[in-house]
């Protein structure tokens, strides 16, 4: 991923023309804080808290377009119906599962995102290349060593 996808709006740039609003969002909480102020002086509180494992989609949307972040870890999976909420561990878990989006950050530029539907795939692509993305790799599960995995 290149440097310049990294803005204050990371999780934005990544979803936003890609992501349904109508899905619910599971978080893990992760490593990943709102940024308010500037320099030293800002403050940094969790952009997606463990108290707040389920969001809606409206309320994930306006977390991601209006509140600048920091995202170091993340692991977050949209899913069709609230009442469809798993957990997913690996990747035949997502494939069985109503998850239609897994995206997992690590060390805030290694990300990676689970896709079902094809269309959906073919957009995030040019999404991402528009915001500057590099280095993108589509993998099947038949095509992955190791397999791929969504735990973090």
């Amino acid at each position: 991923m290149n440097d310049a996808i990294h803005s204050d709006y990371l999780l934005s740039d990544l979803l936003l023309d890609v992501i349904d609003p109508t899905w619910y969002w599971q978080s893990d909480g992760g490593e990943n804080y709102q940024v308010e102020g500037e320099g030293y002086n800002r403050i940094l509180t969790p952009l997606f808290s463990v108290d707040e494992l389920v969001l809606t989609g409206e309320e994930f949307r306006e977390r991601i377009t209006t509140t600048r972040h920091y995202v170091i870890t993340a692991a977050l999976k949209a899913f069709l119906v609230k009442e469809d909420i798993v957990d997913i561990l690996d990747f035949h878990d997502f494939e069985i599962s109503s998850c239609q989006l897994a995206i997992i950050i690590m060390d805030t530029g290694f990300v990676s995102i689970y896709l079902k539907d094809e269309l959906m795939i073919q957009q995030f692509v040019e999404n991402a290349y528009n915001k500057g993305c590099t280095s993108i790799k589509i993998i099947n599960e038949d095509h992955a060593f190791p397999p791929p995995h969504l735990t973090i």
